[in-house]
């Protein structure tokens, strides 16, 4: 699947999470989501504060920072860096679908994918933006510690509650497996394992990570309140069925992703 380019409606808080969630080449209009201004949830009334700091959960988050700096190096921190990147969209899932995602068979899929995209950042940037929280590699205690991915101004100055890239991949996750739900397990395995990437990566906390899926849980719901999305995933239910059903290539190699899946890293 191509790599998305940015859209110019995303803001600049976001890029770090969504470098993918936008349009292909050739250039087309600047893309949407389904859900109108404002009528994203309102993460702000949905999600609890981040862990205060000094608290046992905030505690806990921390522990797992410097326990997964321990990854550094194996297969899992590959893992996390590859799932770093968002732009491989669908792809993600591969191994959990069972079938190589091909975009120019799923034109559909490809489109709910970015756009549900878009509306997942929708609901996750306000919160993002109301707390502020700093990059579990931004403590000055943790200056040395490896991540996964460049410490660049851009992240560092991206708030880490809730996460963007959590957020996204289980919005699709949970599409997928709507449209799947034979492979409904595996597909949210992998969407789970993906959220965990980024803790393993040492860019986000687990509480983080729960949020963004929090969120996101609700977007899917809002989603489906929408004609226009309703209506792409019927197609999209269409295309990804021609597609397993006729002749498909297998995903490469999974041990990894299917490792992830079933052992949590911390």
């Amino acid at each position: 699947m191509k790599s998305w380019l940015i859209a110019p409606l995303i803001a600049a808080a976001s890029l770090a999470a969504i470098a993918a969630v936008a349009q292909t080449a050739p250039v087309q209009a600047a893309l949407k989501g389904y859900l109108a201004a404002g009528a994203a949830p309102d993460a702000l009334r949905i999600l609890p504060p981040p862990p205060a700091p000094g608290s046992k959960r905030e505690q806990g988050d921390r522990e797992a920072f410097a326990q997964t700096r321990d990854l550094a190096g194996t297969a899992r921190w590959i893992l996390a860096t590859q799932d770093a990147n968002l732009s491989q969209g669908a792809d993600l899932y591969s191994c959990a679908l069972g079938v190589t995602l091909d975009g120019a068979k799923t034109p559909t899929l490809v489109t709910v994918f970015r756009r549900a995209g878009l509306d997942a950042i929708a609901a996750t940037d306000p919160a993002k933006t109301r707390y502020g929280r700093a990059r579990p590699y931004s403590d000055p205690s943790a200056a040395d510690a490896a991540v996964c991915v460049e410490k660049t101004d851009s992240l560092t100055k991206n708030p880490s509650y809730p996460s963007g890239h959590a957020s996204i991949s289980w919005t699709w996750g949970l599409i997928l497996a709507e449209l799947a739900p034979d492979r409904a397990t595996e597909i949210l395995g992998r969407a789970r394992s993906i959220g965990e990437s980024r803790v393993v990566c040492g860019v986000h906390f687990p509480s983080d990570v729960e949020a963004g899926r929090m969120t996101s849980t609700a977007v899917v719901a809002a989603l489906h309140g929408d004609a226009a999305f309703r209506a792409d995933m019927e197609r999209a239910r269409g295309e990804l069925a021609a597609l397993r059903a006729g002749p498909h290539a297998t995903p490469p190699e999974c041990s990894t992703q299917n490792q992830a899946s079933e052992h949590a890293p911390y």
